[in-house]
Protein backbone atom coordinates (compact mmCIF):
# COMPACT_ATOMS: atom_id res chain seq x y z
CA UNK A 1 0.00 0.00 0.00
CA UNK A 2 1.21 3.37 -0.36
CA UNK A 3 3.28 5.14 2.34
CA UNK A 4 4.05 8.60 3.66
CA UNK A 5 7.41 8.12 4.87
CA UNK A 6 9.33 10.89 6.99
CA UNK A 7 13.10 10.47 7.60
CA UNK A 8 14.27 11.99 10.24
CA UNK A 9 17.42 12.23 11.38
CA UNK A 10 18.73 13.01 15.58
CA UNK A 11 19.18 16.64 16.64
CA UNK A 12 21.11 17.61 19.87
CA UNK A 13 21.26 15.05 22.63
CA UNK A 14 19.56 15.51 25.95
CA UNK A 15 19.07 12.25 27.54
CA UNK A 16 18.62 14.25 31.01
CA UNK A 17 16.13 16.55 30.40
CA UNK A 18 12.41 16.78 30.91
CA UNK A 19 9.85 16.72 28.35
CA UNK A 20 8.25 19.94 28.17
CA UNK A 21 4.52 18.60 26.76
CA UNK A 22 2.75 21.82 26.91
CA UNK A 23 5.15 22.94 24.29
CA UNK A 24 4.39 19.78 22.06
CA UNK A 25 0.94 20.09 22.29
CA UNK A 26 1.20 23.80 20.59
CA UNK A 27 2.81 21.91 17.58
CA UNK A 28 -0.16 19.85 16.37
CA UNK A 29 -2.44 22.67 16.11
CA UNK A 30 -5.80 21.52 16.68
CA UNK A 31 -7.30 23.31 13.55
CA UNK A 32 -4.72 21.62 10.80
CA UNK A 33 -5.28 18.65 11.86
CA UNK A 34 -9.25 18.40 11.85
CA UNK A 35 -8.59 19.92 8.38
CA UNK A 36 -6.38 17.01 7.13
CA UNK A 37 -8.75 15.01 8.95
CA UNK A 38 -11.47 16.10 6.55
CA UNK A 39 -10.10 16.36 3.64
CA UNK A 40 -8.98 12.70 3.45
CA UNK A 41 -12.81 12.02 4.48
CA UNK A 42 -13.75 14.20 1.76
CA UNK A 43 -12.46 12.08 -0.80
CA UNK A 44 -14.66 9.24 -1.46
CA UNK A 45 -12.64 5.88 -1.48
CA UNK A 46 -8.67 5.83 -1.03
CA UNK A 47 -8.52 2.87 -2.41
CA UNK A 48 -5.26 2.81 -5.23
CA UNK A 49 -7.14 3.74 -8.56
CA UNK A 50 -9.36 5.47 -7.03
CA UNK A 51 -9.40 9.64 -7.44
CA UNK A 52 -9.80 9.65 -3.73
CA UNK A 53 -5.76 7.94 -3.55
CA UNK A 54 -4.46 10.27 -6.03
CA UNK A 55 -5.52 13.15 -4.63
CA UNK A 56 -4.39 12.05 -1.24
CA UNK A 57 -0.56 11.59 -2.68
CA UNK A 58 -0.43 15.68 -4.27
CA UNK A 59 -2.04 16.95 -1.03
CA UNK A 60 0.52 15.09 1.15
CA UNK A 61 3.35 16.10 -1.29
CA UNK A 62 1.60 19.58 -1.23
CA UNK A 63 1.60 19.81 2.93
CA UNK A 64 5.50 18.22 2.91
CA UNK A 65 6.08 21.22 0.95
CA UNK A 66 4.87 23.90 2.68
CA UNK A 67 6.41 22.58 5.91
CA UNK A 68 9.58 23.00 4.71
CA UNK A 69 10.68 19.11 4.06
CA UNK A 70 13.96 18.72 2.67
CA UNK A 71 14.58 16.42 -0.22
CA UNK A 72 10.91 15.24 -1.09
CA UNK A 73 10.85 12.41 -3.08
CA UNK A 74 7.92 10.56 -4.76
CA UNK A 75 8.29 6.99 -5.84
CA UNK A 76 5.56 5.87 -8.23
CA UNK A 77 4.79 1.83 -8.85
CA UNK A 78 1.77 -0.11 -10.36
CA UNK A 79 -0.93 -2.10 -8.18
CA UNK A 80 -3.15 -4.06 -9.53
CA UNK A 81 -6.62 -3.31 -8.03
CA UNK A 82 -10.57 -3.68 -9.07
CA UNK A 83 -11.95 -0.80 -10.45
CA UNK A 84 -15.61 -0.51 -10.19
CA UNK A 85 -17.29 0.31 -13.99
CA UNK A 86 -20.82 1.07 -12.52
CA UNK A 87 -23.87 -1.20 -12.21
CA UNK A 88 -27.34 -1.02 -11.18
CA UNK A 89 -30.65 -3.16 -10.36
CA UNK A 90 -33.97 -2.56 -11.87
CA UNK A 91 -36.97 -3.81 -9.71
CA UNK A 92 -41.07 -2.90 -11.15
CA UNK A 93 -42.02 -0.40 -8.84
CA UNK A 94 -38.93 1.23 -7.72
CA UNK A 95 -36.25 3.68 -10.14
CA UNK A 96 -32.73 2.19 -11.03
CA UNK A 97 -31.19 1.61 -7.73
CA UNK A 98 -27.07 1.71 -8.06
CA UNK A 99 -25.33 -1.46 -7.44
CA UNK A 100 -21.51 -1.31 -5.96
CA UNK A 101 -19.22 -4.54 -5.81
CA UNK A 102 -17.71 -5.95 -3.57
CA UNK A 103 -14.04 -7.11 -2.67
CA UNK A 104 -13.78 -9.60 -5.23
CA UNK A 105 -13.58 -13.31 -4.53
CA UNK A 106 -9.62 -13.87 -4.67
CA UNK A 107 -9.53 -12.30 -8.90
CA UNK A 108 -13.26 -13.23 -8.83
CA UNK A 109 -15.30 -9.70 -9.04
CA UNK A 110 -18.60 -9.14 -9.17
CA UNK A 111 -18.70 -8.74 -12.93
CA UNK A 112 -21.72 -10.40 -14.44
CA UNK A 113 -22.89 -11.42 -17.93
CA UNK A 114 -23.17 -9.05 -20.44
CA UNK A 115 -26.90 -8.30 -20.91
CA UNK A 116 -27.30 -8.95 -16.87
CA UNK A 117 -29.30 -11.83 -15.11
CA UNK A 118 -32.95 -11.87 -14.34
CA UNK A 119 -33.74 -13.43 -10.99
CA UNK A 120 -36.53 -13.84 -8.55
CA UNK A 121 -35.38 -11.15 -5.25
CA UNK A 122 -35.73 -12.76 -1.81
CA UNK A 123 -35.03 -11.19 1.63
CA UNK A 124 -33.00 -13.80 3.79
CA UNK A 125 -32.64 -11.68 7.32
CA UNK A 126 -29.28 -12.58 8.54
CA UNK A 127 -29.27 -15.64 6.17
CA UNK A 128 -29.31 -18.44 9.19
CA UNK A 129 -30.64 -21.03 7.37
CA UNK A 130 -33.27 -21.25 9.70
CA UNK A 131 -35.10 -17.99 8.16
CA UNK A 132 -34.87 -19.44 4.48
CA UNK A 133 -36.97 -22.68 5.49
CA UNK A 134 -38.89 -22.57 2.88
CA UNK A 135 -37.56 -20.07 0.32
CA UNK A 136 -36.53 -20.83 -2.58
CA UNK A 137 -33.51 -19.67 -2.87
CA UNK A 138 -31.74 -21.34 -5.55
CA UNK A 139 -32.13 -19.61 -8.62
CA UNK A 140 -32.78 -16.15 -6.74
CA UNK A 141 -30.65 -12.91 -5.42
CA UNK A 142 -30.96 -12.74 -2.09
CA UNK A 143 -31.26 -9.52 -0.16
CA UNK A 144 -29.62 -9.76 3.00
CA UNK A 145 -28.46 -7.74 6.01
CA UNK A 146 -24.47 -6.58 5.83
CA UNK A 147 -23.64 -7.50 9.61
CA UNK A 148 -24.31 -11.21 9.49
CA UNK A 149 -21.04 -12.75 9.40
CA UNK A 150 -20.03 -14.60 6.74
CA UNK A 151 -23.50 -16.52 6.33
CA UNK A 152 -24.25 -15.07 2.95
CA UNK A 153 -21.85 -18.71 2.13
CA UNK A 154 -25.40 -20.21 3.35
CA UNK A 155 -27.19 -18.66 0.80
CA UNK A 156 -24.16 -19.66 -2.33
CA UNK A 157 -24.75 -23.00 -0.83
CA UNK A 158 -28.13 -23.62 -1.50
CA UNK A 159 -27.74 -21.73 -5.36
CA UNK A 160 -28.46 -18.35 -4.67
CA UNK A 161 -27.33 -16.52 -7.87
CA UNK A 162 -26.15 -13.34 -6.17
CA UNK A 163 -26.04 -11.44 -2.77
CA UNK A 164 -27.56 -7.98 -2.22
CA UNK A 165 -26.35 -6.54 1.21
CA UNK A 166 -28.38 -3.60 2.67
CA UNK A 167 -26.38 -0.87 4.13
CA UNK A 168 -25.85 -1.11 7.78
CA UNK A 169 -25.69 2.12 10.16
CA UNK A 170 -22.93 0.95 11.59
CA UNK A 171 -20.20 -1.99 11.13
CA UNK A 172 -17.15 -3.14 12.11
CA UNK A 173 -13.82 -4.49 9.96
CA UNK A 174 -14.18 -7.95 10.81
CA UNK A 175 -17.82 -7.99 9.30
CA UNK A 176 -15.95 -6.48 5.56
CA UNK A 177 -13.01 -9.12 5.73
CA UNK A 178 -15.84 -12.24 5.92
CA UNK A 179 -17.48 -10.45 2.82
CA UNK A 180 -15.34 -12.16 0.76
CA UNK A 181 -13.03 -15.39 0.42
CA UNK A 182 -9.40 -15.99 -0.87
CA UNK A 183 -10.73 -18.77 -3.66
CA UNK A 184 -12.83 -17.62 -6.88
CA UNK A 185 -15.92 -18.32 -5.79
CA UNK A 186 -18.26 -17.13 -8.23
CA UNK A 187 -21.07 -15.55 -6.40
CA UNK A 188 -21.64 -12.02 -7.20
CA UNK A 189 -21.70 -9.71 -4.18
CA UNK A 190 -23.23 -5.97 -4.24
CA UNK A 191 -24.12 -3.13 -1.84
CA UNK A 192 -27.23 -0.71 -1.84
CA UNK A 193 -28.03 2.35 0.02
CA UNK A 194 -29.63 2.01 3.27
CA UNK A 195 -32.42 4.04 2.72
CA UNK A 196 -33.57 1.97 -0.94
CA UNK A 197 -32.68 -1.24 0.49
CA UNK A 198 -34.84 -0.66 3.59
CA UNK A 199 -37.65 0.23 0.88
CA UNK A 200 -37.04 -3.22 -1.15
CA UNK A 201 -37.01 -4.88 2.28
CA UNK A 202 -40.66 -3.84 3.44
CA UNK A 203 -41.64 -4.52 -0.20
CA UNK A 204 -40.31 -8.44 0.04
CA UNK A 205 -41.55 -8.39 3.55
CA UNK A 206 -45.32 -7.12 2.91
CA UNK A 207 -45.83 -8.44 -0.93
CA UNK A 208 -47.69 -11.25 -1.93
CA UNK A 209 -45.69 -11.85 -5.49
CA UNK A 210 -41.93 -12.23 -5.23
CA UNK A 211 -40.59 -9.23 -7.61
CA UNK A 212 -38.08 -10.28 -10.51
CA UNK A 213 -34.98 -8.40 -10.48
CA UNK A 214 -32.87 -7.03 -13.50
CA UNK A 215 -29.14 -6.91 -12.64
CA UNK A 216 -25.97 -5.42 -14.48
CA UNK A 217 -22.97 -4.58 -13.31
CA UNK A 218 -18.64 -4.87 -14.16
CA UNK A 219 -16.03 -4.47 -12.08
CA UNK A 220 -12.49 -5.21 -13.89
CA UNK A 221 -8.48 -5.26 -12.49
CA UNK A 222 -6.78 -3.19 -13.93
CA UNK A 223 -3.09 -1.72 -13.24
CA UNK A 224 -2.92 1.43 -11.89
CA UNK A 225 -0.39 4.09 -10.33
CA UNK A 226 0.31 4.07 -6.77
CA UNK A 227 2.81 6.25 -4.75
CA UNK A 228 5.37 6.68 -1.90
CA UNK A 229 5.97 9.95 -0.61
CA UNK A 230 9.23 10.86 0.92
CA UNK A 231 10.32 13.56 2.75
CA UNK A 232 13.21 14.56 5.36
CA UNK A 233 13.99 16.55 8.04
CA UNK A 234 17.47 16.93 8.21
CA UNK A 235 19.62 17.17 11.77
CA UNK A 236 22.46 18.69 13.10
CA UNK A 237 24.13 16.90 15.83
CA UNK A 238 27.39 16.10 14.81
CA UNK A 239 27.73 12.91 16.52
CA UNK A 240 23.82 11.51 15.56
CA UNK A 241 23.31 13.15 12.34
CA UNK A 242 23.70 10.57 10.11
CA UNK A 243 21.40 7.95 12.30
CA UNK A 244 17.91 7.74 10.90
CA UNK A 245 14.47 7.42 12.07
CA UNK A 246 11.55 6.90 10.19
CA UNK A 247 7.96 7.71 10.90
CA UNK A 248 5.63 6.02 8.02
CA UNK A 249 1.98 5.50 7.91
CA UNK A 250 -0.57 4.28 5.07
CA UNK A 251 -2.33 7.41 3.16
CA UNK A 252 -4.62 4.64 0.96
CA UNK A 253 -7.65 2.95 2.92
CA UNK A 254 -8.81 -0.78 2.68
CA UNK A 255 -12.73 -1.07 1.69
CA UNK A 256 -14.80 -4.48 1.13
CA UNK A 257 -16.71 -2.04 -1.28
CA UNK A 258 -13.79 -0.76 -3.40
CA UNK A 259 -15.98 1.89 -5.30
CA UNK A 260 -16.78 3.38 -1.32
Amino acid sequence: APLLVLTVVFGPRGASSQVDYASLRQLADTADLKRHVEFFASRGSRVVGYPGARESALYIQQQFSEVGLHDIEVHTYDVSVPVEKGGEMRVAGFEPIALYGLWPNLVHTSTLPDGGIDAPLIYIGSGELSEMNGMQVDGAVALMDFNSGDNWLNAAHLGARGIIFLEPESTVYLEGERKFLTMPLDVPRFWIDADVGEQLRRALATGDQQPVAHLEYRMDWERESAWNIMGRIPGHDPLLKKDVIVLESYYDAMSVVPGL
